[in-house]
């Protein structure tokens, strides 16, 4: 729902009083992953000029009940404006929805639609939008099916390779151990028939079916090797296979969460809203502007956890290069160069990732964190502490990235149940 015009004036007189210029691009890459300057207002607006453009575009995007929330977050304080913005818009002020709720108000609405087909405007203007719809059908699947195969190999990935390989070595003295193979092998051959049923998920392009096809066929083969390799009690084949299967599980995994998340940022889902404003244009019913408003939430949020994904991402490679230089046994004054250039970087990455939720006991952590890396930095040591104090941050950051990407995989969860009843709305669409 759009904010009342004459509201507009005195909430970007607040807006301008209270955010500066970079506490409202923080404001809007977390709340909506877009760049202030790139996507909602030009650079050369100042002040309250500058606050009632903003607020003029998110209103017409229906963003403000994110927006304007965020915003109350950061000033809880700021009693005129808690008033202004709950005669504004009330849903900022309440817990928003979540995205599971807001998915099941989308399905509602699609459901709604089916059951109106055979009203004439209703099947025009979807049916002006079925190459649209077609598109995000196979995007949701496509989703849906690179989550299944990383959720394939997360399953077999949990046991230890060292035991594998021991087991494999007693090959063929100790039974019990020979039995811990076998089990594995069986493991491993069910998470390739998951997998393969996964790929069949994907939309009927060759290549990527094909190249998902590729290491489940690997797996497969190299299951069949160990399994042979107890039957003939052969140590040497078991542990070549194994190093096969230890290959596939370390390098896959990555692999797929890139898709995933490159698949959750291409997802079209403007597309699905312009295609819901069609058909609520054509007298569609509080059902499906219900769901109008739900994915017009559910938009920038996905939006904005795939940026603060792909952020800690980048962050997470610089502590990947510094867990290098200790693992490499590097000391010295060589050391603390080569981890202070690393460092640098780092540390203004995760910065910016504080700033836009300082008040977050994470961002608390983190900075105190921070500062105990840079004061050991300053001692130039390259000893045991040093090293014990940067592990005390890494695993922070880690946490929090875990975080970010565990939140950011359960909206895709409950995104993809739209992809039933989009398939349903297609069929019936056919000529």
């Amino acid at each position: 729902m759009a904010l009342p015009p004459l509201l507009i004036e005195p909430l970007s007189e607040e807006v301008a009083r209270l955010f500066t210029t970079d506490d409202l691009k923080r404001i809007m890459l977390k709340a909506t992953g877009l760049g202030l300057h790139e996507e909602w207002v030009p650079d050369n607006l100042v002040g309250r000029q500058k606050a009632f453009a903003l607020l003029e575009a998110v209103s017409r995007q229906d963003a403000e009940p994110l927006v304007l929330a965020e915003m109350l977050a950061r000033r809880p304080h700021a009693a005129e404006f808690a008033d202004l913005v709950g005669r504004a818009c009330p849903e900022a002020r309440a817990a928003l929805p979540g995205t599971v709720r807001q998915v099941e108000e989308v399905i509602s609405g699609l459901t709604e639609i089916r059951a109106r087909l055979d009203e004439a405007p209703v099947r025009e203007r979807l049916s002006q939008s079925r190459d649209r719809l077609s598109m995000i059908v196979d995007t949701v699947d496509s989703l849906d099916a690179y989550k299944a195969l990383h959720e394939c190999l997360h399953q077999i990935q949990i046991k230890q390779f060292r035991a594998l390989n021991d087991a494999a070595r007693a090959l063929p003295t100790d039974l019990r151990q020979a039995a811990e193979l076998r089990v594995y092998c069986n493991q491993l051959r069910s998470a390739c028939v998951m997998a393969r049923s996964a790929v069949d998920q994907l939309p009927p392009a060759p290549i990527p079916r094909a190249t998902e096809t590729l290491w489940i066929d690997a797996l497969e083969a190299a299951a069949a090797q160990v399994q042979d390799a107890i039957d003939g009690a052969d140590p040497a084949g078991a542990r070549s296979a194994l190093r096969q299967i230890r290959w596939i599980i370390q390098n896959t995994p990555p692999r797929l969460n890139s898709l995933i998340f490159a698949t959750a940022s291409a997802l079209p889902l403007d597309d699905l809203a312009h295609a819901l404003e069609d058909v609520a244009g054509a007298d569609g019913g509080e059902p499906i502007r219900a769901a109008l408003r739900s994915l017009r939430l559910i938009i920038p949020t996905i939006r904005s956890e795939v940026v603060e994904h792909r952020e800690w991402q980048e962050a997470d490679i610089r502590i990947t290069e510094l867990d290098q230089l200790f693992e490499r046994g590097g000391s010295g004054s060589d050391l603390i160069e080569e981890f202070a250039a690393i460092w640098i970087e780092l540390k203004a990455m995760v910065q910016e990732l504080v700033a836009r939720d300082p008040d977050a006991a994470w961002a608390r952590r983190i900075l105190a964190y921070l500062e105990d890396v840079d004061d050991a930095l300053a001692r130039e040591q390259a000893d045991a502490s040093f090293e014990a104090t940067y592990s005390a941050f890494r695993g922070e950051a880690q946490i929090r990235f875990l975080t970010v990407d565990s939140r950011l995989k359960g909206d895709c969860s409950a995104l993809v149940r739209i992809s039933l009843p989009l398939h349903r709305l297609l069929a019936e669409l056919r000529p």
